[in-house]
């Protein structure tokens, strides 16, 4: 099910006009939250040099202290990643730049099936047996108390850098910070931390404390960003961080360097991905290239990413990226393997009609893949998904939530049932027993408090648009508004009753449905992929089965849908046209 609403944000006084803009790009912009001319000013035109400053992040300084004062005593220092692309990226950044800073620098990523996330006994073990003085992490630590405890007992300094939601206790009534025990702690998600924008992935973090140790170095600031404002732009997509303030200039900027990015490592992963440089951008970020180095820490491990963003010739290189590549071949496989078994799971137990939460286990899946599965369940069903599988003596699962349920706070409430457990609002990772997975299902669903109408997927309209309103200078204007991405979604477009004068099924699986629309007046190309009978049966409801036939046949020309699409640029062999990528379809007519 499937609700459609044109937003209808309430209008601030903005001049739009003298931004360049006009009424329907007007509307978008207010549909994206811009309240002042500031705001828009930032929104379209923002640079480096509007970033915040590092020194907002509580304990910033205390962490830089420690880690110079390392650095000059010449103390072994080792970072402790985590295997997802942030974890990556974040390892990366802070290796690098502390490398770059003359330290005795190293790092250790945990494996995950062996290990699980974030810092741990044996990897803080392995540090102190090499000599290691100081641990600093990233992407991970906010919720390592044992870990820390054991750290800080053996006589080592902990910094820990993450991103994700701080524990909470409750002292006299009021709920207060649960922290770790180290030496500093850099989260923005600190109460006490005067950071202005939270919503930062461990990359950014990680990226912020080597900002302010380069300019402790008297380093240019520009060499901050050479260094690493690609790896940042990386991780901010592929952690699906919100594209708003410095996160969209970061974005923006990242591309340009990546686009002319002379690290081997990088340059290789692009040249295997078949990446043309001038076309990258979000997609290649969030879909090709993370996905590729987040394979190794899904079924192999980490380092093998790190490795490759390491090396320095460049064949050596081209090998380390192919064998990459065949690792995230093999995840696809693999994922496709278990969302089958999932699928058969919610339709044989009838989990749709029981479960406003889904909470499936699949014995035998592998454990690397089950945050992806639960992603595409949590996408085709608008549920939040929790998908688990065997590990070790427990069962280790990820979850995906939907905007009206905030899967961290509501998974807390039974964190004595869970062996761990870790996350934020729309995603968690936990591992718990056997036997109490019945119990956990059944309090997870009692105590969820989700209406049929949370339940029920939103569409929001930014603008209901006549064809004689789509035009190559609508197309271009629209770019002012890149990168697109989580919380700054591609413009959405309404419109009713128009007629599929033409219709075409192309697609090995059948699954793209080509159609030329008209409203009476022009006519424009519109691509819907859907499976053909789905669509066909759909048009057939209200239609007739004859009718839709006679449309297959060129011979009815009076099927009306209502449709909800953004604007697209098609270029074949030169000549470039405007296509509707339609997200969302209606039978015109239909109840």
């Amino acid at each position: 099910m499937e609700k459609w609403f044109i937003k209808n944000t309430r209008d601030c006084g903005i001049d739009y006009k003298k931004f360049g803009l006009n009424e329907i790009l007007y509307r978008v912009i207010l549909n994206r939250g811009i309240k002042s001319e500031e705001e828009l000013e930032i929104f379209l035109n923002g640079d480096l040099s509007q970033i915040h400053s590092p020194i907002l992040l509580k304990d910033m300084i205390k962490a830089a202290n420690i880690i110079n004062n390392s650095i000059n005593k010449k103390e072994k220092i080792r970072i402790v990643g985590d295997y997802d692309v942030d974890g990556i990226s974040s390892t990366y950044i802070l290796y690098k730049g502390l490398q770059k800073l003359g330290s005795d620098i190293s790092f250790d990523i945990p494996d995950r099936v062996s290990d699980g996330y974030g810092i741990n006994e044996r990897i803080s073990n392995k540090a102190m047996d090499e000599g290691v003085k100081l641990i600093v992490t990233c992407d991970n630590g906010i919720a390592a108390f044992t870990a820390a405890n054991f750290i800080k007992e053996n006589g080592l300094k902990l910094v820990i850098t993450d991103h994700h939601e701080v524990a909470k206790i409750e002292d006299e009534g009021v709920l207060v910070d649960k922290l770790p025990e180290a030496d500093a702690i850099i989260d923005p998600k600190q109460e006490k931390c005067s950071y202005p924008f939270s919503n930062i992935c461990g990359a950014e973090v990680a990226f912020k404390l080597i900002e302010y140790l380069y300019m402790l170095k008297g380093f240019e600031k520009d060499e901050v960003y050479r260094d690493f404002i690609s790896y940042l732009a990386l991780a901010t997509i592929c952690d699906v961080m919100p594209l708003t303030d410095e996160n969209r200039i970061f974005i923006k900027e990242g591309i340009k360097y990546l686009k002319v990015t002379d690290d081997v490592g990088l340059s290789a992963l692009i040249d295997v991905c078949d990446i043309k440089r001038d076309d990258i951008g979000v997609y290649h970020l969030g879909f090709i290239l993370g996905p590729t180095l987040n394979s190794c820490g899904r079924l192999d491990s980490a380092k093998k990413a790190l490795d490759l963003l390491l090396t320095d010739d460049y064949n050596v290189a081209l090998g380390k990226a192919k064998e990459i590549r065949q690792i995230n071949y093999q995840r696809q496989d693999f994922t496709d393997e278990a969302l089958k078994k999932a699928e058969d799971i919610i339709k044989e137990e009838e989990l749709l009609k029981k479960e406003k939460v889904l909470i499936i286990y699949i014995p035998d899946a592998n454990e690397s893949v089950v945050g992806i599965v639960a992603s595409r369940l949590k996408e085709k069903y608008y549920r939040p998904t929790l998908v688990l599988t065997n590990a070790k003596d427990v069962l280790k699962g990820s979850g995906r939530s939907i905007n009206e349920y905030n899967m961290y706070e509501e998974i807390s409430f039974f964190r004595d049932m869970l062996e761990a457990f870790g996350g934020h609002k729309m995603a968690c990772g936990l591992s718990i027993k056997e036997e109490n997975l019945q119990d956990f299902i059944e309090g997870v669903n009692k105590k969820a408090n989700l209406s049929l109408d949370d339940l029920t997927r939103k569409i929001y309209i930014d603008y209901p648009l006549s064809f004689g309103a789509v035009n190559m200078q609508l197309l271009e204007d629209l770019k002012k508004f890149e990168p697109y991405g989580t919380e700054n979604e591609r413009p959405l477009f309404g419109s009713k009753n128009l007629s599929i004068i033409d219709l075409g099924i192309f697609g090995k699986n059948k699954n793209v449905i080509k159609m030329l629309l008209s409203d009476g007046k022009i006519s424009l190309i519109g691509i819907l992929f859907e499976k053909d009978n789905v669509f066909l049966n759909k048009l057939a409801k209200v239609y007739g089965r004859e009718r839709v036939l006679q449309l297959l046949n060129k011979q009815n020309k009076s099927l009306k849908i209502d449709i909800v699409y953004s604007l697209d640029l098609n270029t074949f062999r030169g000549n470039s046209q405007i296509q509707l990528k339609i997200k969302s379809f209606r039978v015109s007519g239909e109840k």
